[in-house]
């Protein structure tokens, strides 16, 4: 999976979280939900797992202690387009 593609999906991670789910930093959202979300968006499993990987590694978001995908404050000031 292309570098570019990798980070379109956890891109488009933050700005479901962000922008469709008026998300702030420490807020959450399931992990199901945020799936199911991303399907709608047509991002395939594969691109989901890979940019959530990304979007972790580089301190956007956190998993909570239930599972929940976490948006930080790093992630919450991101600036991208979309």
């Amino acid at each position: 999976m292309a570098e570019q593609m990798i980070e379109a999906a956890a891109h488009k991670i933050l700005y479901i979280l962000v922008v469709e789910q008026s998300l702030r930093a420490q807020e959450s959202m399931s992990a199901k939900a945020l799936a199911a979300d991303l399907q709608r968006h047509g991002i395939s499993d594969d691109d989901q797992r890979a940019g959530l990987a990304l979007a972790l590694s580089k301190g956007w978001l956190q998993m909570g202690a239930d599972g929940a995908v976490q948006l930080t404050d790093a992630g919450f000031d991101l600036n991208f387009n979309q």
